[in-house]
C-alpha cells in the first residue's frame, strides 16, 4: 500500500489502510476519549459505489448480525456497526498479526514448511471457533444455524502473540440471515469448498470442517490441494476428493496427523468428524504432552523471527499515523452527532450503530448518568492514595520449571529430586527448581518399577516429561500336576542362595546369566528376578518360553526345555544396546536472523525447527555478520524430547 494519510471517520479516525477487495476496504483505526484513553481497531466499510446495492448491503448487515452473537476467544470481535454518509461500515477487533494465507506465502518464499505443532495448533484453535459458532443459540435456547462457508486461509488469522481467530462471516448461512443465497448459486472460494458444497447442495457444519481439513493439508504441505488452472475443474476435483495424505507429500506428516486431515477430508460428510468439538479434541490428543499454551508460547517466537521486518515497519507506521489522528482529535471541537451520523439499530442481541438520531431523552438521560460518573470520579480521585510510580525491570530466569505426567493416570506416585520429596499423584508441575547440572530425578509407586533419570536443569528452561511405568508382576509357579500358573508372593530379586538338601538335589535347575547383567528375567511372561538368578521350579521336559529385558537394550526370547531331574543348565544370553533416539532443537532469534553452527557445523538460517540431534550435550551457536550477533549456548539434548533455544 502506498503511504496512508489519517483521516476521520465519524467517531474514528483511520490510520491505515490494510486492504482492499471487490466489496469492501478495510482500514485499522483507532479511537480516542478522554483522560487519554485510545483503542485500536478495524473498520470494513462497504465501498461507496455499492451502498446503492441492496443485495451487498443486506450480506453486510449479515455480516454484522451474525458475527456479533459470537463472543469467543477464537473469533474476531465486532464492536460496532452503522453507516455514516453513503458508508456502511462494521467496527471490529484489531489482530496484529498475518492470515495463513499470509504465514505459508512467506515460508514459501524461504523455501520452508510449517513445522506440524503450530499447524495441528492453528488447527485446534480454528476447531474451537467453528464449534462455538456452529452450537451458537440465541436467549430461548433455539439453534441459529450458523455456518461460515468461507473457511480459507485468508479468513484464518494469527496474531503475533500466537492467538489464532476466525474472521469473515460474509456470506455465513444462519437463520437471521436477510440474505438468502439464490438455487443455483455458490458461495465461497470454489478451491475451499466440501464436495457437497461444491455441488450446489445444503450445506452443514461439516462442509466447515472440510475446509479446516483442507486448510491443514495445505500448512503441512506447503500445497494448494485444489488449484487447477480453470474452475470448473476445481469444481470437479473438489467433488472427486482424489487427493494424496499429506506424509506423501510432505514424508516428515506422522501417521496419526495423516489420519486426523484424511478424516476432516471425507468426501462422505457421514465419515466425517461428528462436530468441530471432535475434530479439536482428536488434535487435542495428537498434541499430547505439549499444551495449547506451551505451542502458543513457540508459535509467537516463530511469529516474531519470521516477520520481524513487517512487524518494526507496521509498528512505526501506526506509532506515526496515531500521533497525526490525536493530534486531530485533539484539535476538533467536541464530536456531536450530525446530520450524517446515524445510530440505534439493533441487529442481534446487541445493539449496532445505523438508524436514526437518538431520541432527546435518550441523549439527556446519557448525560445524567455521565454526570453521575464524573462525580463519583471525582470523589475517588479525592479519596485514593496518591500515584506511586513502577518501575519495570527485566529480571534474568533463574529456575527452571519441570512438567511431568505419570502413566498409567491415577497412580499414587512419589517424586523426589535429588533424594528430597517433592511431590506426589499421577502428575507434577515444580515452577521453582535450582539450576543444576545434574540433579537426579526419581519416581516411585507400589507395584511398579522405580524410575530414575538425571537431567540437566536449566535456568528459564521448562522439561516436559513423560514418565511411563512398568508393573511388577507377581512371580507364577508351575505345578507339574497342571501346568497351570499360580500366583506366590515370592519377592521380586533374586533369591538368597538355599543350602542344597537331599529333596533339593533331585531337581533340575535353571541359571540365566546376561551381558550385561542385570536384565529381568520372564519365564512364561512373569518376572522371577534379575539376572544371574537360577530358576528351580520347572517340570523334567517342560518347554518354557524365556526373556531378558534391560533398559537400553534390545530384548532376547528364546525357548528352554526345562532340564532333567539333578541336572543344571546355564543359559546365557549377550544384550544387543539399542541405538539412542535422537531429540531435536529448535533455534530461533527473537529480533532478525542468524546462521545457525551446531558444534562447528553450519546447518541453516533461523527459524530451524526440528533438527534432530544425538543426545548428550551440544554447541549452538548463532551469527549474523551484519548486525554483529555472535552468540553461543550449550544445549543438553534428552532422547525424544525437543529442546527451544532462543537468542
Amino acid at each position: 500500500m502506498a503511504t496512508f494519510e489519517p483521516e476521520s471517520f465519524g467517531r474514528y479516525y483511520l490510520v491505515d489502510k490494510i486492504a482492499v477487495g471487490g466489496m469492501a476496504e478495510v482500514f485499522k483505526a483507532k479511537s480516542f476519549s478522554t483522560g487519554g484513553f485510545e483503542k485500536l481497531l478495524v473498520i470494513k466499510r462497504i465501498l461507496e459505489n455499492l451502498s446503492t446495492n441492496e443485495e451487498f448491503v443486506d450480506m453486510f448487515i449479515d455480516e454484522a448480525k451474525i458475527s456479533v452473537e459470537l463472543q469467543h476467544p477464537n473469533i474476531v470481535q465486532i464492536y460496532d456497526f452503522g453507516q455514516l454518509g453513503e458508508n456502511y461500515f462494521i467496527a471490529m477487533e484489531c489482530v496484529e498479526g498475518k492470515d495463513v494465507k499470509g504465514i505459508l506465502r512467506k515460508l514459501a518464499e524461504r523455501r520452508k514448511l510449517l513445522p506440524p505443532e503450530f499447524a495441528v495448533y492453528i488447527a485446534h484453535e480454528m476447531a474451537k471457533g467453528l464449534d462455538f459458532a456452529h452450537k451458537k443459540t440465541n436467549l430461548k435456547g433455539e439453534d441459529l444455524g450458523i455456518i461460515h462457508r468461507d473457511i480459507s486461509p485468508s479468513n484464518i488469522l494469527i496474531s503475533y502473540t500466537g492467538e489464532v481467530k476466525v474472521a469473515d462471516f460474509g456470506i455465513a448461512k444462519a437463520q437471521i440471515s436477510l440474505y438468502n443465497t439464490k438455487d443455483g448459486v455458490l458461495k465461497g472460494k470454489f478451491e475451499y469448498m466440501s464436495p457437497e458444497q461444491a455441488s450446489g447442495g445444503d450445506v452443514s457444519p461439516k462442509s466447515d470442517i472440510f475446509a479446516s481439513g483442507i486448510i491443514m493439508h495445505e500448512m503441512l504441505t506447503g500445497r494448494r490441494l485444489f488449484k487447477t488452472d480453470s474452475e470448473i475443474k476445481t469444481l470437479e476435483k473438489v467433488k472427486a476428493v482424489d487427493i494424496p495424505t499429506p506424509s506423501q507429500v510432505n514424508p516428515m506428516v506422522p501417521a496419526r496427523l495423516d489420519e486426523i486431515v484424511m478424516k476432516a477430508l471425507s468426501q462422505d460428510p457421514a465419515d466425517r468428524y461428528e462436530d468441530a468439538r471432535a475434530l479439536q479434541q482428536a488434535l487435542f490428543e495428537y498434541m499430547y504432552p505439549s499444551t495449547p499454551d506451551i505451542t502458543r508460547e513457540s508459535l509467537k517466537h516463530f511469529m516474531a523471527e519470521l516477520f520481524s521486518d513487517e512487524i518494526a515497519t507496521e509498528l512505526d507506521s501506526l506509532d506515526e499515523n496515531s500521533k497525526i489522528a490525536q493530534a486531530m482529535y485533539e484539535s476538533e471541537p467536541e464530536i456531536d452527532l450530525d446530520e450524517d451520523w446515524q445510530a440505534g439499530r439493533s441487529v442481534g442481541t446487541q445493539t449496532l450503530v445505523q438508524g436514526n438520531k437518538a431520541p432527546v431523552l435518550i441523549i439527556i438521560l446519557a448525560m445524567a448518568l455521565l454526570l453521575v460518573g464524573a462525580i463519583g470520579v471525582v470523589t475517588w480521585q479525592l479519596t485514593k492514595d496518591p500515584v506511586k510510580e513502577i518501575v519495570e525491570t527485566q529480571v534474568a530466569p533463574t529456575h527452571a520449571t519441570l512438567q511431568v505426567k505419570v502413566e498409567p493416570t491415577g497412580t499414587a506416585a512419589v517424586f523426589t529430586v535429588d533424594g528430597v520429596k517433592v511431590g506426589e499423584g499421577d502428575t507434577l508441575l515444580l515452577t521453582e527448581l535450582e539450576p543444576n547440572a545434574s540433579s537426579v530425578f526419581r519416581v516411585e509407586a507400589e507395584g511398579f518399577e522405580v524410575y530414575e533419570e538425571t537431567m540437566e536443569l536449566v535456568a528459564g528452561e521448562r522439561i516436559r516429561q513423560r514418565v511411563q511405568l512398568v508393573a511388577i508382576e507377581a512371580d507364577v509357579e508351575v505345578i507339574p500336576s497342571t501346568n497351570e500358573p499360580r500366583v506366590t508372593d515370592t519377592p521380586r530379586e533374586t533369591e538368597p542362595p538355599k543350602e542344597t538338601t537331599e529333596q533339593d538335589s533331585d531337581v533340575g535347575t535353571a541359571r540365566f546369566t546376561s551381558t550385561p547383567p542385570g536384565a529381568q528375567v520372564y519365564v512364561e511372561g512373569s518376572m522371577i528376578g534379575r539376572t544371574p538368578t537360577t530358576f528351580r521350579r520347572g517340570t523334567a521336559g517342560q518347554q518354557l518360553s524365556i526373556e531378558f529385558k534391560l533398559n537400553g537394550y534390545s530384548s532376547a526370547a528364546f525357548d528352554i526345555t526345562y532340564p532333567e531331574d539333578g541336572d543344571s543348565q546355564t543359559y546365557k544370553r549377550t544384550l544387543k544396546e539399542k541405538a539412542a533416539t535422537p531429540g531435536k532443537v529448535s533455534v530461533n532469534v527473537k529480533t532478525g536472523w542468524a546462521e545457525v553452527w551446531i558444534d562447528g557445523t553450519k546447518i541453516d538460517t533461523t527459524p530451524l525447527f526440528g533438527h534432530q540431534l544425538s543426545p548428550g550435550s551440544h554447541t549452538i551457536r548463532v551469527t549474523n555478520p551484519q548486525t554483529g550477533l555472535d552468540e553461543t549456548q550449550t544445549v543438553k539434548i534428552t532422547s525424544g524430547e525437543t529442546k527451544l533455544i532462543n537468542f
